[in-house]
């Protein structure tokens, strides 16, 4: 029996890099704000705030990514999967609810991005 195994990666910023951020709960906006991006994949990402989230199922977290200037920014939507606590500062594991074209963006922005900020 042969398995097909799919590979994620993860991408560290070496430097983090500040993105804002919109909090939607209940369809109404209840935050804008800006966080650091300390790691992002093809379905997620680690996000650094100084604001403390409500962990809800119903909260979702709207980002738009700009990382490399000559492609076009991505809106992205996601939830709040796990939260921890540094010192005054929280750190977000963030799922994101990609389709599959906005996977293959986003996939191809962190390549771009990291092929530039060796």
């Amino acid at each position: 029996m042969r398995y097909r195994r799919q590979e994620t990666f993860r991408y560290i910023l070496p430097n983090p890099r500040t993105i804002p951020y919109r909090l939607v709960w209940e369809e109404k906006e209840l935050y804008d704000g800006e966080g650091l991006l300390l790691n992002v994949s093809s379905h997620g990402l680690k996000l650094r705030s100084d604001y403390l989230f409500p962990l809800s199922d119903d909260l979702q977290i709207h980002f738009l990514f700009d990382l490399v200037p000559t492609l076009q920014p991505i809106e992205l939507m996601g939830h709040v999967r796990h939260r921890g606590q540094t010192g005054s500062l929280y750190d977000y594991g963030i799922m994101l609810d990609v389709k599959a074209d906005e996977t293959q963006q986003l996939v191809t922005m962190i390549k771009t991005y990291a092929r530039e900020n060796k």
